[in-house]
């Protein structure tokens, strides 16, 4: 009896520093992401308060014409929605933040990872 109170306190003391070893989830400081970024020809401006543009070059299409978004960064996850232009409720892009510096963003999609530069 006593060797199994023994195992069992053994188990739950290994149990409680397993539990404590795991990584604690990633939370980001969304004032990083303010600013415009990069990749390739595809850009994303993150504004204070919560909104945004988005353009692509490739579609001859300037940051005053791009699209308006409204975004969300709660720990790792942000969550673009784009506003529609002919009304509606737009559809939420959400996305798992794995860097983010004052010069990098790195965001994957769940099936994809981009990588995009800060610019001025």
């Amino acid at each position: 009896m006593k060797r199994t109170f023994n195992y069992l306190i053994a188990l739950v003391i290994t149990a409680i520093a397993m539990v404590s070893c795991l990584p604690e989830d990633d939370v980001f400081d969304e004032t990083l992401l303010y600013g415009r970024w990069k990749s390739g020809t595809e850009y994303y401006r993150f504004d204070e308060g919560g909104t945004g543009k988005n353009w692509d070059t490739v579609d001859s299409t300037e940051e005053d014409e791009g699209g308006n978004f409204t975004w969300t960064l709660v720990k790792s996850d942000l969550t673009i929605i784009r506003i529609q232009t002919m009304g509606g409720d737009g559809v939420p892009h959400v996305y798992t933040v794995i860097e983010l510096t004052p010069t990098t963003l790195k965001l994957n999609d769940g099936f994809d990872s981009k990588t995009y530069s800060k610019v001025n």
